[in-house]
């Protein structure tokens, strides 16, 4: 009772955890997590941070006291036979090692850095390590596995490595194990190459062999109907996925020697790999002879994958020139973060590309690119005409090969950010086209985010008022449908690239409304319910006029559809071309027009002045409140401190104080995400 009156609700702080204080056991009775309880595990995280701790620990076999020292300097790459693996450089005691970095693993790392703003000087986790073993120890008890310690997931992850067949030395590097049983090569003598190519042996999913095979290639499905083809088949056969889905490869093949496809499943089926001659049937009719060979995923559960070899495809064996393009690009790729201008994103590119032997001169072409347009940037030696085809890989929107030339188009969605124009040394191979696509993705990405950073920051920005009386939109066709007006409140842009919606509903039901937006959207929710109006909740995939809206990088601020009529206003970043911008959006939905267009002054409220905004806007109560809930660890995961526990600190009671909580995060939502003032907010 003393400490609690002297420290008032921190000893649940201090002791909520002593529950899991426990006697370590014996080496011979430490728990050992089966895959089933480590997927779990992992998917059972309710942070996103908890889940990458987790997997740190049980997918990279990072200790505590290395995860609260990374920081994103030391994600590195290696490429290793055309394809990149990433590494993490963890400091020890006398120096460092190489812990193996899973390319989802990766991302996941990558998502979290960059949502959370974390600078390259900064720790990715601002925790210790022993908050590290009680935030994974607290997804433990939630999956229910209360014996399980990082320790164990730790010492998991080495387990499953040697189960896929990871050479133990390599898992002993990668891990900074000092032994392991059954150890036959000496850590000493592996570099960062060698662990790369052990973990490329080891890693045989259906995707990852499915990225690495360079000839034309179609996945099927463990009954025989496929499921995938690659760009190679899809171009040396002129098939889609919209035909080959769920065929047979007898309706697409027939072996030259008569026979069925019996003796290639038989040989499949008992893991083997079948070869033989075959003859494609294209889509016009017409026939391509080539080698056909049939081999299964796995064990066969998984899936098969077939291969074919053409006698006018050749095989674009991986070559020290692919490594190469790997090694170029990545290079150019990495300049991007620190580019915050169009025009130095293109001069960077260039200039790191042609840094090498690959290409004798890259061109930039910026937006609208057109059949005379000159390159915004270059370096090297570059012809003149090449112009048209860049226009050429645009129109198609992919990337277009022409003998030594090629053509990079810029795309992000439907919206075009420009092209690169790459002259090579030598024939550009399937490995070096795919690398150079990724690059274009990233570029096109990276400008997308100059855009939206120019419209966020930009003192002055372009308004535009638009009207359409075409129903073939979302709103437009729903509230034609329903005969009522519907007003976008809100929305959030979500990780698959849905959106979510925040609607109000106005002239009709709330339950004809639900049944209405159900038939269009993947979920849908009535928030609140009046009188007057109804707020929904919509997730919708697929093309709207908002998602077209936001991908040419506008930002949308008022919608309100009455029946099928819609009107809205948007704004630009002032160095936008609004011509391209409405005539992209006339080319999705020929109905939209524009109405007005303005130059709109944007008041820049300080940080000093937006807190003084809050003070005056929150009671003494609701700001108290707040800043105790916030001082107690309210608001963190796992909280700090119950509703009740602030209750008592503050002296009221439990309804009062959720009811004060409620209403001053209520006030600075708004003023943060909506931008009301202070007179606004009161």
């Amino acid at each position: 009772m003393l400490v609690r009156e002297r420290f008032g609700i921190l000893p649940e702080c201090l002791f909520r955890h002593a529950k899991r204080i426990r006697k370590m056991p014996a080496n011979g009775d430490r728990t050992r997590l089966a895959d089933e309880q480590y997927e779990r595990l992992r998917d059972g995280a309710t942070t996103h941070r908890t889940r990458l701790l987790v997997r740190l620990c049980g997918e990279v076999g990072l200790r505590p006291t290395e995860i609260v020292q990374l920081r994103p300097p030391l994600i590195r790459v290696t490429p290793h036979d055309g394809t990149p693996h990433h590494f993490l450089v963890v400091p020890e005691e006398d120096g460092t090692r190489d812990a193996y970095l899973p390319t989802s693993v990766k991302r996941e790392l990558d998502r979290y850095i960059e949502s959370n703003g974390i600078r390259e000087d900064e720790p990715i986790f601002d925790l210790s390590a022993r908050r590290v073993q009680m935030l994974v120890g607290d997804a433990a008890t939630a999956a229910e596995l209360d014996d399980v310690s990082t320790a164990d997931v730790r010492r998991y992850c080495a387990q499953s490595q040697l189960r896929r067949g990871v050479p133990p030395a390599a898992v002993m590097v990668s891990g900074g194990w000092t032994r392991l049983d059954g150890v036959a090569d000496d850590p000493a003598r592996l570099d960062r190459s060698a662990i790369a190519a052990a973990f490329d042996r080891a890693d045989t999913t259906p995707e990852r062999v499915f990225a690495e095979v360079d000839v034309p290639a179609l996945v099927l499905d463990a009954s025989g109907h496929v499921t995938r083809a690659n760009e190679q088949f899809e171009t040396t056969t002129g098939h889609d996925m919209t035909t080959l889905a769920g065929r047979e490869l007898r309706s697409l093949f027939t072996p030259t020697d008569g026979d069925s496809f019996s003796r290639a499943w038989e040989t499949a089926l008992d893991g083997g790999r079948w070869r033989g001659s075959v003859v494609c049937t294209l889509p016009d009719g017409d026939t391509l002879d080539g080698t056909l060979s049939l081999s299964p995923l796995g064990a066969g559960h998984d899936g098969f994958v077939v291969t074919l070899k053409s006698e006018t495809a050749t095989n674009a064996t991986h070559s020290p020139r692919l490594d190469d393009a790997q090694r170029r690009t990545l290079a150019a790729g990495s300049v991007l973060a620190d580019t915050g201008t169009r025009q130095g994103v293109f001069t960077r590119v260039c200039e790191r590309l042609v840094a090498g032997d690959l290409y004798a001169g890259v061109a930039a072409f910026d937006t609208p690119v057109t059949a005379s347009a000159s390159p915004v940037a270059t370096a090297g030696d570059v012809p003149d005409g090449v112009a048209p085809l860049a226009v050429t890989a645009i129109e198609a929107g992919e990337l277009t090969v022409d003998e030594q030339q090629v053509a990079i188009p810029l795309t992000t969605g439907d919206t075009d950010h420009g092209c690169l124009v790459v002259v090579a040394t030598d024939t550009v191979g399937g490995g070096e086209q795919r690398a150079l696509r990724g690059l274009g993705g990233r570029i096109a990405e990276t400008l997308a985010a100059i855009e939206w950073k120019q419209l966020l920051l930009a003192d002055a920005v372009v308004e535009l008022e638009l009207r359409g009386d075409n129903t073939d939109s979302l709103f437009g066709e729903l509230s034609a449908q329903l005969g009522c007006t519907l007003t976008v409140e809100g929305l959030v842009p979500l990780n698959d690239g849905s959106l979510l919606y925040y609607v109000t509903v106005s002239g009709v039901s709330a339950e004809r409304a639900l049944e209405a937006f159900g038939a269009v959207g993947t979920s849908t929710r009535l928030v609140a319910a009046a009188s007057d109006g109804s707020l929904l909740e919509l997730t919708a995939t697929g093309g709207s006029l908002p998602s077209e809206i936001i991908d040419r990088g506008a930002s949308l601020t008022s919608l309100t559809a009455d029946d099928g009529v819609i009107t809205l206003s948007c704004e630009l970043a002032p160095t936008a071309d609004v011509r391209e911008f409405i005539d992209g959006l006339k080319a999705a939905y020929p109905g939209v027009g524009l109405l007005a267009k303005r130059e709109i002054e944007r008041s820049v409220r300080t940080a000093t002045e937006f807190q003084q905004a809050l003070e005056t806007a929150l009671t003494d109560r609701q700001q108290s409140v707040l800043q105790v809930a916030y001082h107690a660890g309210y608001f963190d995961w796992p909280r700090g401190s119950t509703a009740e526990e602030l209750a008592d600190s503050v002296g009221v009671s439990s309804p009062t104080l959720h009811n004060h909580l409620r209403r001053a995060q209520r006030k600075l939502l708004a003023a943060f995400f909506d931008g009301e003032s202070d007179t606004e907010l009161a």
